[in-house]
């Protein structure tokens, strides 16, 4: 019995190593430039952020204007309508973000898009903030209305109901009662979508035009051999990931907010534009959200090139075989992690909890030049890099909902099981593998997913390698639309695969 402690010991120290000196030291390795003076900062740099916080606060501002009551509907309605609703919203998050940049970029900015509509012979915004915004509206969305219904399921119909029996209008017992008890769902949304916004490259490449986000200019730079500059705002950018990250953890479960004043002849009002607010959220998610989304598919119906050159298949074979076995890699490290992080009663615990959600909020483009300077003193063989830099920005996707699960296991069903002279392997087999299968497999499509769209990582470690992604933007900056569509279609075909796939597991779980 005490070698097989000492096993599971053994197991838990070895995934503790692989996440530090492979996640989370690589990820944050070039602040270290702080202590040697390695980075240059200047005013296109600090333009670059200005642009991306601005970019990412007026995104987040929009996300929250419509996904909030929209996350309320789907929270609270059983309709059809609302279901089928509720299955759409995640298709952005699982298109890889080179596909969806060309949807989007088609959609509002080329006259075969919504323009068509209005009869207009070009597109209705040209390459630019706008455009940008319109697109990081699409990809982050998701992020804020999945975290604000979760939260709001989680609250008594009880307290509402009683609110409205005393007299309250609708709308005062959701700002009053509500609101403050789905507080958290609101912030943890927020941070997403916001750091979202903060970190996307490839997509942002194809409608920025001559504007130049943070992200998009660190991986330039650092194709134009500018690495101190490069060097300096990816620490910028890593940096306000940490201070997000604290700022969060600071307010999340501070119930302050005072919503106790009433105002009647205003919230009754209010409580009667139910019909109109409904109409609008159901517009913008049809011709804002979903439509760009899709409408590479559409487009793909008359004018994709199905062409299998030896380079698209080259990039096909690549970006599957990366994903995969950087699924298989991180699935063998993260289980042991997440049971030791759930299970853990001391300090280590939420350390390791901490780091995994800072390296989760580092912007990609910024993370890969910091796996290049790491890498670089140990690999020079780029598909080994390429592979590890994949490994560190979808480890914590996986890691995530399988400490939430192993959590959700009451430790009673273990000791009960040990009482009853069950040994650690027969537990793990009989009890936590299969409570924990749902989150096992949630997680590794998301982190293959991840993987297999990632544009921003991959151009910052290689300038060789062409993964799908990657030869998306390439051809959509050579105007090869057709080709681009046809390769976005194949991909939005497993996407959508993978989705069918975690919803059907889902629906289990929670029947």
């Amino acid at each position: 019995m005490r070698n097989k402690v000492n096993w599971r010991k053994l197991i838990f120290i070895f995934a503790a190593i692989f996440f530090i000196f492979v996640i989370f030291l690589p990820a944050v390795f070039i602040l270290s430039n702080i202590l040697h003076g390695g980075a240059i900062l200047n005013w296109q740099i600090f333009k670059a952020v200005l642009i991306s916080f601005f970019i990412g606060l007026v995104v987040l501002l929009i996300d929250l204007a419509f996904g909030l009551p929209l996350a309320w509907v789907l929270a609270r309605s059983r309709s059809k309508m609302a279901r089928l609703v509720d299955s759409l919203i995640d298709l952005s998050l699982v298109m890889p973000t080179a596909a969806l940049g060309l949807s989007v970029y088609l959609y509002w900015g080329e006259k075969i898009g919504l323009a068509r509509l209005f009869g207009l012979k070009e597109g209705l915004f040209d390459k630019g903030i706008m455009m940008i915004i319109l697109l990081h509206v699409v990809f982050t969305i998701p992020y804020i209305i999945r975290s604000i219904s979760a939260a709001i399921r989680q609250i008594e119909d009880s307290y509402t109901e009683a609110a409205v029996t005393l007299g309250a209008y609708p709308f005062t017992s959701f700002r009053t009662i509500s609101l403050p008890l789905f507080r958290d769902g609101i912030i943890n949304g927020s941070i997403l979508a916001f750091t979202r916004s903060l970190s996307e490259t490839g997509a942002t490449m194809m409608v920025a035009g001559l504007v130049s986000t943070a992200p998009v200019l660190a991986v330039n730079l650092k194709n134009a051999g500018e690495l101190p500059q490069a060097i300096g705002l990816s620490m910028i950018l890593i940096a306000s990931a940490i201070f997000i990250l604290i700022g969060a953890k600071a307010m999340l479960g501070q119930k302050t907010i005072n919503l106790d004043h009433v105002y009647p002849r205003l919230e009754k009002r209010i409580g009667k534009l139910t019909i109109p607010r409904n109409l609008m959220i159901g517009l913008f998610f049809i011709f804002v959200i979903f439509l760009p989304t899709i409408f590479i598919i559409l487009y793909s119906f008359g004018n994709w090139e199905a062409v299998f050159s030896e380079t698209i298949i080259k990039s096909i074979i690549i970006s599957f075989a990366v994903a995969f076995v950087v699924t298989v890699i991180n699935l063998i490290f993260a289980l042991p992690l997440a049971y030791m992080i759930a299970r853990s009663k001391s300090f280590f615990g939420k350390l390791f909890d901490s780091m995994n959600e800072i390296v989760l909020l580092v912007p990609t483009s910024a993370l890969g030049i910091s796996l290049v300077l790491f890498w670089s003193n140990f690999l020079s063989f780029e598909y080994i890099i390429l592979i590890l830099t994949h490994l560190c920005f979808s480890f914590p996707l996986l890691l995530k909902p399988l400490v939430v699960a192993f959590r959700d296991i009451p430790l009673d069903l273990e000791e009960a099981a040990h009482s009853l002279g069950a040994n650690s392997k027969q537990v793990l087999k009989t009890i936590l593998f299969p409570l924990v299968i749902p989150a096992i497999i949630a997680g590794s499509i998301m982190a293959f997913m991840r993987s297999l769209s990632e544009t921003g990582a991959t151009l910052a470690v290689s300038s060789q390698i062409q993964t799908v992604p990657v030869l998306i933007v390439n051809l959509v900056q050579d105007a090869k639309f057709g080709q681009a569509a046809f390769i976005s279609t194949l991909l939005f075909a497993v996407a959508l695969l993978f989705l069918l796939i975690l919803k059907y597991f889902t629906y289990r779980k929670n029947h």
